[in-house]
């Protein structure tokens, strides 16, 4: 019985905390890869969170607080290693969407109401782990998704082209965005424009490079060592194409500022430092 009931045990922790299963089998070359693929994603998640956050219109610094919490979480309960973890743009504009819709015209900050939407979704969603009810899901209709993950991403690329063009003052909805694109399309900023399709062009041609056969398995082992080795930085390089674009991008932002351009780039601007502090909200 003691057996019985330990095996139980086990099999109840390695279910409801994973890193127990897969930790006492780490490794150094797990170890290895770990690092460049944190050190790729950590690089990258930094604008990536910035413009979440501008999406739902919410200070940009709430955009990386986000993007880092779910990640220490997942460490401990998650089960693959193959998952996104952290917000999205349909998430933030669900939230720009369900947040504004209740602010009062003696409201200025929607930051409240989003820290507490974010909390009744986590205790959703860990209810749901918790209760084995994943298999819901099956029940939306291929199409459904479908149908909405289109018209997301259409009303969020979209949203960006005032960005690209580097136009202000423009509407969120998504008909009186398009409305006033092309109305003050004229006040396109040209340096916007340029470093935009710069790291559009950039992200092209690397990703371009990473599906390049140079030859098959078999001949890796007649290759020389500098011949691995620069095989070895090409891989590195375009499979870290999203940070290398972020720093070719804001080494360009900083050059054309210091030449006494300084207002050539619509940038994010100052980012508040450190965490918020850790107390309970009064909302009403």
């Amino acid at each position: 019985m003691r057996v019985r009931g330990h095996r139980k045990m086990k099999k109840i922790l390695f279910t409801y905390l994973p890193i127990t299963q897969w930790l006492p089998d780490y490794s150094l070359g797990k170890l290895q890869s770990d690092v460049v693929a944190g050190l790729t994603v950590g690089l990258m998640i930094i604008p990536q969170a910035l413009a979440y956050a501008d999406i739902a219109d919410l200070p940009v610094e709430y955009g990386l607080y986000s993007s880092f919490m779910g990640c220490f979480v997942y460490c401990f309960l998650g089960t693959s290693k193959d998952i996104a973890i952290g917000p999205t743009a349909i998430m933030s504009l669900f939230v720009d969407d369900a947040v504004y819709n209740h602010l009062t015209k003696s409201e200025t900050s929607a930051v409240p109401y989003a820290v507490m939407l974010t909390l009744f979704c986590g205790a959703i969603q860990t209810a749901m782990g918790v209760l084995k009810l994943g298999f819901l899901v099956r029940f939306i209709s291929i199409p459904v998704i479908s149908g909405f993950t289109s018209a997301a991403a259409i009303t969020i690329g979209f949203g960006q082209v005032k960005n690209l063009l580097g136009l202000y003052d423009i509407p969120r909805d998504f008909i009186p965005c398009v409305k006033a694109t092309f109305e003050y399309i004229s006040e396109t900023n040209k340096w916007d424009v340029i470093l935009g399709l710069f790291c559009i062009v950039l992200l092209i041609c690397l990703r371009k490079l990473n599906q390049i056969r140079w030859s098959e398995p078999w001949e890796v082992e007649d290759l020389t060592v500098s011949q691995k080795i620069g095989r070895k930085i090409i891989w590195f390089v375009s499979t870290g194409r999203n940070a290398l674009t972020i720093l070719m991008a804001t080494l360009i932002a900083i050059a054309v500022e210091s030449q006494g351009h300084s207002h050539a780039f619509k940038l994010t601007g100052s980012v508040k430092e450190g965490l918020p502090p850790f107390k309970v909200r009064k909302m009403f």
